[in-house]
């Protein structure tokens, strides 16, 4: 019996993070948007939730392959 193996490939997104007043960009390397999105709400919460806890700021990338 052969197994299929499923090659995943990560992917490298271009990310600016733009919330209270501050603007920070990075690259993030993760298998898929919603990873990489939960990896962003993670390191930079601090920028796109404001004082009161409430959504303030926005994630804008582009994605590209890896080589």
């Amino acid at each position: 019996m052969e197994y299929l193996q499923i090659e995943r490939r990560r992917k490298r997104y271009n990310v600016i993070i733009i919330g209270n007043n501050q603007e920070e960009q990075a690259v993030i390397i993760a298998y898929s948007a919603e990873e990489m999105k939960s990896l962003v709400r993670k390191l930079y919460k601090h920028i796109i939730i404001d004082e009161k806890g409430l959504p303030s700021g926005e994630i804008l990338f582009e994605t590209s392959e890896l080589l």
